[in-house]
């Protein structure tokens, strides 16, 4: 077992201080086709990214171990685009105590997202938890929506998920607690390019240790203003309970509707 704390993540690389600002800098992506994407990162406050890795540890302080290694281990990648976003929001990030356009980072849950199982947009179509009921014309399908944009807001379902200017999404890997797994691979679309498929061999991995986790092989970080869709592949008919881990980094006055925030 890793490291598994996001403060001792940070702390190992410099960037958990009480005092002083890290400068701006650059941070590159690399798309499916091999284009290099900059974003700039902001000037901050350490005292704000050490707001974030506080928090983090707190949220994750009765998750299953594997998560709290996998997130600590993007610890760095998170406060990248922590600090992208920043650039726009130009707050800083206060965490639980933020308003306005100061910044806040939530764990991934149900109701963020669209229901791919239904043709209605808005709250309306959000999910209502992550168990997904997995029928046969689902199997055949073999490339169902997971993470989309909202319905009727881009088209269809299958419509890439937006970021706004001031806002940004961290997505590290997936945990499946459900009884009988049905989904064995996921695919990323990002900014309207492929990445390959990768497998989730969630009845081989850690079957010790709570739920099964499985890590992307490359996390997926979502920029202001980027798009991105997760597909997945279910292979029996059942009831599956595929759920995302990650962040979405948000401004404090767009986290404050308990139903869908």
């Amino acid at each position: 077992m890793g490291n598994t704390s996001v403060v001792e993540a940070l702390r190992v690389n410099g960037l958990y201080k009480d005092t002083g600002r890290i400068e701006e800098q650059m941070v590159k992506t690399v798309t499916a086709n091999g284009e290099i994407k900059e974003h700039k990162m902001a000037e901050m406050d350490y005292l704000d990214l050490k707001t974030f890795a506080d928090e983090m540890d707190i949220a994750l302080k009765l998750q299953n171990p594997l998560v709290q290694e996998l997130y600590a281990k993007n610890a760095v990648g998170m406060v990248n685009l922590i600090r992208a976003v920043n650039v726009e929001s130009a707050s800083g990030f206060k965490g639980s105590v933020g308003a306005g356009r100061q910044l806040d980072a939530i764990m991934l849950r149900a109701e963020q997202f669209q229901d791919p199982d239904v043709a209605v947009g808005g709250l309306a179509g959000r999910r209502a938890s992550w168990i997904r009921n997995i029928t046969a014309a689902m199997v055949a399908l073999a490339a169902n929506n997971f993470i989309e944009a909202d319905w009727g807001a881009a088209g269809p379902h299958g419509a890439e998920l937006p970021m706004a200017t001031t806002e940004g999404f961290a997505l590290l890997g997936f945990a499946n607690p459900g009884a009988q797994l049905c989904v064995d691979t996921v695919q990323v679309s990002y900014i309207a390019q492929a990445y390959n498929i990768q497998n989730l061999d969630f009845e081989l991995a850690n079957p010790f240790i709570g739920d099964s986790v499985v890590e992307l092989k490359q996390p997926l970080y979502i920029f202001p203003q980027e798009t991105a869709l997760v597909r997945v592949n279910y292979y029996r008919v059942g009831s599956d309970e595929l759920r995302p881990l990650g962040i979405w980094v948000k401004m404090s006055q767009n986290l404050r509707l308990l139903a869908s925030s």
